[in-house]
C-alpha cells in the first residue's frame, strides 16, 4: 500500500503519483538537497525534434524583433548583448512555447517546488555567442527577504536548446545546497573568481530541463566557443508573488481551448481584485489554502 493510495492529501497524492509515473524521485532528492536538478532528454515526454523546435522558434523571434541574423546556430558570431532586449513575453509566439511551459514532467518538479496553484510568471530567451562574459553568483528570488527561505517561492524552469559539453560553452553554474541559506549573495560573494563559495557547471544535452529552487545561487561562466549557446528560461512563481507577465490577461481564447493545462498554469491569482470592490469568492479559498499548506 503506497501512502497516496489512501487519499487523504490530495495536493501531494496527485504529485507523488505525477513524480513516479515519470520516474522523478531522484530529481526531487536533488532539489531539496541541492536546490536544482537536470532531466535529461529522454525523461522528458517532449514531442518529437522539441529541442530543435524550440531553439529555432527562439532564434527566428529574435532575429524578427532586434533585425538581427543568425545563420548557423554552431557558427554564428553574433553576440550576447546584440539580442538581449525585446526577449520576454513568447507564449503567443509559436505553440512550441506553450508545449515548454505545460511540459507534463516540468510542471511535476515545478509543483513540486511552488505546490499546485503554481503560476507561470514569464518566458525569455538566453543566447549567448562566442566572446561573451560571465554572469556573477545570484539568486533569482527577487524581492525576498533575508530568513523566507523554509520554501521555495519562484522557480526557473530552462530548457537547453544546445548542448552544454564544457566550460567552452559558457554554461550555467551552482553553489548546490545554497538555497539554504535564504538570502541573495553578498557584493563579495558574487564574483566566481574569488567566491568563497565552490560551484559545479550544467552540462547536459540539448532538450535536458534544468530547473531549480530561485534562491539557488547560480551564475554562467564566459562562452569561448563557436557558435551560440541557446536557453529558454521560464520563471514559475507561487500565486502570491507577481508574475512578470500578466498571461491571465489577452492569452488567446484559442490556446487555452487547444491547451487545457495552459488556462491552470497561467493561473488566476486572488491579487489584485478584478473588481476592486469585491473579491472573487471563487478564487478566495484556494489562495487561503496556501498559507497553511505548502503544496496546494
Amino acid at each position: 500500500m503506497r501512502l497516496d493510495d489512501y487519499d487523504v492529501y490530495p495536493d501531494v497524492d496527485r504529485l507523488m503519483g505525477e513524480i513516479r509515473k515519470y520516474d522523478l524521485f531522484e530529481h526531487v532528492v536533488e532539489l531539496e538537497a541541492y536546490g536544482l536538478t537536470i532531466v535529461p532528454p529522454e525523461k522528458m515526454h517532449a514531442s518529437e525534434g522539441f529541442a530543435d523546435r524550440l531553439r529555432d522558434a527562439i532564434l527566428r523571434v529574435c532575429e524578427r524583433r532586434n533585425g538581427v541574423k543568425f545563420g548557423d546556430h554552431r557558427t554564428s558570431t553574433v553576440k550576447g548583448a546584440e539580442v538581449m532586449g525585446n526577449s520576454w513575453d513568447l507564449l503567443e509566439e509559436d505553440e512550441v512555447f506553450v508545449e515548454a511551459a505545460i511540459n507534463p514532467v516540468n510542471l511535476a518538479l515545478v509543483r513540486w517546488l511552488l505546490g499546485q496553484s503554481a503560476v507561470l510568471s514569464g518566458q525569455t530567451w538566453i543566447i549567448k555567442g562566442s566572446g561573451d562574459g560571465a554572469v556573477g553568483l545570484h539568486s533569482d528570488s527577487h524581492g525576498i527577504p533575508p530568513g523566507a527561505g523554509q520554501i521555495a517561492h519562484m522557480c526557473n524552469a530552462s530548457f537547453l536548446c544546445t548542448d552544454y559539453e564544457s566550460a567552452a560553452d559558457g554554461p550555467t553554474v551552482f553553489v548546490p545546497g545554497s538555497h539554504h541559506q535564504g538570502r541573495a549573495t553578498l557584493p563579495h560573494e558574487a564574483e566566481l573568481d574569488n567566491t568563497p563559495f565552490r560551484f559545479v557547471p550544467l552540462i547536459a544535452k540539448a532538450g535536458s530541463l534544468a530547473i531549480w529552487n530561485g534562491a539557488t545561487w547560480h551564475a554562467s561562466e564566459a562562452r569561448t566557443k563557436p557558435g551560440l549557446r541557446v536557453t529558454l528560461v521560464q520563471n514559475y512563481m507561487r500565486a502570491y508573488m507577481r508574475p512578470q507577465r500578466n498571461y491571465e490577461v489577452g492569452t488567446s481564447p484559442q490556446l487555452l481551448e487547444k491547451y487545457p493545462e495552459l488556462a491552470r498554469v497561467i493561473g488566476k491569482s486572488l491579487y489584485p481584485y478584478a473588481d476592486s470592490r469585491n473579491p472573487d469568492w471563487e478564487r478566495v479559498p484556494t489562495f487561503m489554502r496556501t498559507g497553511t499548506d505548502p503544496f496546494a
